[in-house]
């Protein structure tokens, strides 16, 4: 997002994900997006979903 300066409010009005989803997402608070929202973040970020996510492991 900054690299490609786009700001969080061009993001939700061209993807129309929410914007307190957005903000979640930025802040690192949300832990549970869906394969839609994922994939317009992608469409509109023009990247690869591995530029969007990292994984990792959580101890049961």
């Amino acid at each position: 997002m900054w690299e490609k300066n786009i700001s969080a409010v061009q993001i939700q009005k061209e993807t129309g994900i929410h914007a307190a989803t957005i903000s979640r997402i930025i802040n690192g608070k949300h832990n549970n997006l869906g394969l839609d929202t994922i994939d317009r973040l992608c469409e509109v970020l023009d990247c690869k979903l591995s530029d969007l996510l990292i994984y990792e492991r959580v101890n049961k």
